[in-house]
């Protein structure tokens, strides 16, 4: 885990202001805990992140082209095999529903290839339009695209490893945060309620502030056993009609989703977890709320911490891997950022049941538990248990976790 990646959180001192003591005791909160169902969708961050990933550079081809394009001294741009100039002739909007993904491909682009005589003739490549990545599967497209080469998400092997080969050039992630000035200085629409679209397989949320502003929307799309969970947001391409979807966030922090919850003065106890099914939990007061860090472990360096400081914070966990590994880098994160109050609480026991489970109308993959034993552990107790499950120990975890709560 990268120690202080840029547009990470900066790491601050402790504050003063200490969480003041418990009104509503933990075993109270463990007991109602205990009485309800948790969904634990099946979230396949690592594909999140590729397709992240690929959307990425995607933006930064589209940047390219568009500042040669501009150049008048540059001539046709060449992508690949093809010779790209930007057209003067707009074209209708098409909206395209293909594999998990629906969006609007409008662009305004004339792709030509030079014949022997050396003139410039216009080519229309079918498989161009099916995708939310255009720029870089035409990049690849002679080479390696193929009629039959899609796996379940639409995509194919060669743009996966086109965009980590590029990624890598680039200085790119898959992560929800981090700061890419090249690809998310300004351009963004600034409301998303101004577009009506949306995933005809999957869900759209958003994530709102103390102040009850919208700081990010994302999707749940269920494909296959799997749901992936993709930040998104419409950006305005210089010099290109419309305002696609990109599949990263304006913002190079990640926020809480649950914030606006947690900012509420009633609320004393703040349960974190990864899977999105932790906001599914109701609770008979308003003094427990829910908070979700989405994106995974990469996210965790990028995770704003503010609204956390005068809370009962407790992270939840289980014997797995994942789990244990999430539960101690967002320890060590939220020390680092001078959050006095930092517990663990455990799934001790528990049954488990596949299901697709309902969320407002769309069926997610997951896994249901019911019947729970929510016990409190100690930082010592974690230590041990991630060490016997072979997660490595965060450095400074133990220097911030010297006191037992």
């Amino acid at each position: 885990m990268a120690q202080k990646p840029a547009g990470a959180i900066p790491i601050t001192n402790y504050r003063r202001n200490i969480c003041p003591s418990e009104k509503v005791p933990f075993e109270k909160v463990a007991e109602d805990f205990s009485k309800q169902k948790l969904p634990l969708l099946n979230c396949d961050w690592e594909q999140s992140a590729r397709i992240i990933q690929m959307s990425r550079v995607n933006e930064r081809l589209s940047n390219q082209l568009y500042q040669q394009n501009t150049n008048p001294l540059s001539g046709a741009t060449r992508l690949g095999n093809y010779n790209v100039s930007i057209s003067d002739v707009p074209q209708a909007l098409t909206v395209l529903c293909h594999f998990p993904f629906t969006y609007s491909f409008s662009e305004s682009l004339m792709v030509s290839q030079v014949n022997q005589g050396g003139n410039y003739l216009a080519v229309t490549l079918p498989r161009l339009q099916h995708t939310p990545f255009y720029f870089l599967r035409l990049l690849i497209y002679d080479e390696t695209i193929t009629e039959y080469g899609y796996d379940e998400y639409g995509f194919q092997k060669s743009e996966y490893l086109m965009a980590e080969k590029l990624a890598s050039e680039y200085g790119y992630t898959g992560s929800w945060g981090g700061d890419y000035p090249e690809i998310m200085a300004g351009g963004f629409l600034a409301s998303p309620y101004l577009l009506a679209e949306h995933s005809e397989y999957g869900r759209l949320f958003y994530i709102y502030d103390c102040r009850g502003k919208i700081s990010c929307l994302f999707e749940m799309i269920p494909v296959g056993e799997d749901v992936l969970v993709l930040p998104c947001s419409y950006r305005n391409r210089n010099g290109l009609s419309g305002l696609p979807k990109v599949y990263f966030q304006q913002s190079a922090n990640v926020s809480i989703w649950g914030v606006d919850k947690i900012c509420n003065p009633a609320t004393e106890h703040v349960i974190l977890y990864h899977n999105p099914g932790i906001m599914r939990l109701k609770f008979p007061n308003a003094s427990v709320a829910m908070g979700c860090i989405l994106g995974g472990l990469d996210s965790i360096p990028y995770v704003s911490c503010g609204e956390l400081y005068e809370k009962q914070n407790h992270i939840l966990v289980s014997e797995n891997e994942f789990d244990l590994a999430f539960a101690l880098n967002l320890a060590v994160a939220m020390k680092k950022q001078g959050v006095p109050v930092v517990r663990f609480m455990k799934i001790e026991s528990a049954n488990r049941n596949k299901t697709d489970y309902n969320w407002d109308g769309i069926m997610y993959p997951a896994t249901q538990l019911s019947d729970m034993q929510i016990q409190k552990i100690t930082p010592a107790e974690l230590r041990l248990l991630a060490e016997s499950n072979g997660v490595q120990i965060p450095e400074n975890f133990v220097n911030y976790f010297e006191q037992v709560y």
